[in-house]
């Protein structure tokens, strides 16, 4: 009776890893290189992207009518990049996103209780230092986070 933790390559160690690309879950990469039980056929690929394509884009149509910005050039920007609505669904982004969103909107209470604002460029300030320390290869490194930075800071430079 399988364990459920085996790999589903060679089915003989538990799996360390996972696939990025599939998502199978290996033990070593010869199992990861094993051209014959580990293939990425683009046909396969791109049938699976058309299907899921074809099932989420009502979705998608719904979901961008749902989320409103202030400006026209962020709607714009949203409606027309499928790849950022598609970083947007992961969690880690969203919190990671959440997080800045927080540090430039909180106020700060000082000891007599009452509320004072961090200057707007301190805020942004300790917004930037917070992508930084995801961004460089430490324990809170985000890809997904990465990628989004990088398609919206290009999209807004067009």
């Amino acid at each position: 009776m399988s364990s459920g933790k085996e790999c589903q390559i060679c089915k003989k160690d538990d799996f360390k890893y996972k696939c990025p690309k599939c998502g199978i879950k290996y033990c070593s990469l010869a199992c990861y290189k094993n051209e014959e039980l580990h293939i990425h056929k683009d046909a396969v690929t791109t049938e699976l992207k058309t299907e899921q394509e074809d099932k989420t884009s009502a979705k998608d149509k719904t979901e961008s009518s749902v989320i409103k910005f202030k400006t026209e050039k962020y709607q714009n920007i949203y409606d027309n990049s499928p790849e950022i609505r598609e970083l947007l669904n992961y969690n880690t982004v969203k919190f990671h996103l959440a997080k800045v969103h927080k540090i430039l909107t909180t106020t700060v209470a000082d000891s007599n209780d009452s509320t004072t604002s961090m200057s707007s460029e301190a805020k942004k300030q300790l917004a930037i230092d917070y992508l930084n320390t995801l961004r460089y290869g430490g324990i809170h490194y985000n890809e997904a986070l990465e990628e989004f930075c990088q398609l919206t800071v290009a999209k807004l430079h067009k």
